[in-house]
């Protein structure tokens, strides 16, 4: 290495006497040369192209910066003086060695992330292997856009307290909802606390919008969303007693000859999963969630459903008569049939597509 180690003073003298286009050419040079032998260096040798480029990237332009930067950004060992500097200086010149750079620490990280602003930051949240002490500070320090940014980061790994901060502030923010909510790492504590959060901001924005008499509805249909979410991973399973009927009404569909009036037939007959899978198809919702608006616990479920489609009291009665227990009782279908007169269909066409949206089937 002696024979690089006077090269590389050759270089350092030339830089000193030599124009700025002059340093750029220098500058490549050396680091071709680093690159090309990074592999078989030790630490002394890497350490003396750290001082030499780091005085030649002081003196030369922006671009030629970025281009080093971008260079050294995927060396696993290239001089860290050097890749800190380029770090700390303007985020053009600091990004591609933030976002890829293995040689910087969680230590270099915290500390740059302390110096600099946010565009930093943001470069920082995009590295794929982040550990608890840097997302820890960029949760304390980054603000909202850089905090959605690391939550947005599926190979980020968070602290209990950073993870329980996140869902704290998403209490209050739909937007980190929706991003927390694609993670699998929140513990099931935090779970239950981002699903109450999530089922609180969807009840606002509904109840923001109908009417005051319509507040019980609107509570149903959130729960029900939740619900549905919840029981996602059966879905497959409770999908098989549907498959000959879903078959059979998808013929229908195909044919043209899938509308209110052969939902109707079919449930006046008693086809119940035959009637199910027509009311899915026409109203655009999933299996499960239709089959729990049908059958359900919650009896204005199918109102709201058959008053959003604009289908008659007679079609939904025959819907509501599937229905076990005294959910079907002649006192139950008046109380239903009251309650349908009193649904707008405006409401019940905005529940639907509530409920189209946390479906997923639009």
């Amino acid at each position: 290495m002696s024979s690089v180690s006077a090269l590389l003073r050759d270089l350092e003298a030339t830089m000193s006497r030599g124009s700025g286009d002059e340093r750029v050419q220098i500058l490549m040079r050396l680091t071709d040369l680093f690159v090309s032998t990074a592999a078989t260096m030790g630490d002394d040798q890497i350490s003396v192209f750290d001082v030499v480029i780091g005085r030649l990237a002081r003196a030369i332009e922006t671009r030629a910066r970025v281009e080093l930067s971008e260079r050294l950004s995927v060396v696993p060992n290239a001089p860290g003086g050097v890749v800190r500097q380029l770090a700390l200086d303007e985020i053009a010149v600091a990004r591609p060695v933030l976002v890829g750079s293995p040689v910087l620490s969680d230590q270099d990280l915290v500390a740059i992330s302390a110096a600099k602003g946010r565009d930093h930051m943001l470069a920082i949240t995009e590295r794929p292997d982040l550990a608890e002490p840097v997302t820890d500070f960029l949760i304390l320090r980054g603000g909202r856009v850089v905090t959605h940014a690391v939550a947005a980061n599926q190979s980020a790994r968070f602290s209990r307290h950073g993870m329980g901060v996140l869902v704290m502030r998403a209490v209050q923010d739909d937007g980190l909802q929706a991003t927390l909510g694609s993670r699998s790492d929140i513990p099931a504590e935090l779970v239950e606390q981002l699903t109450l959060a999530a089922k609180n901001s969807a009840r606002r924005r509904l109840a923001a919008t109908f009417e005051p008499a319509m507040g019980g509805a609107v509570d149903r249909a959130v729960e029900r969303s939740a619900d549905a979410v919840a029981a996602q991973d059966q879905l497959q399973d409770d999908l098989g007693k549907f498959s000959a009927a879903l078959a059979d009404i998808k013929a229908f569909h195909d044919q043209g000859k899938l509308d209110e009036a052969k939902v109707a037939e079919l449930a006046a007959s008693g086809a119940t999963e035959h009637a199910i899978c027509g009311v899915a198809i026409l109203a655009r919702l999933g299996l499960q969630a239709t089959e729990q608006i049908i059958l359900g616990p919650d009896r204005d479920a199918v109102l709201l459903v058959g008053r959003g489609l604009g289908w008659s009291w007679e079609t939904t009665r025959a819907l509501i008569t599937l229905r076990k227990g005294d959910g079907r009782s002649a006192p139950a279908v008046e109380r239903a049939r009251q309650n349908y007169r009193n649904l707008t269909p405006v409401t019940a066409q905005r529940v639907l597509g509530f409920l189209r949206m946390r479906d997923g089937v639009q």
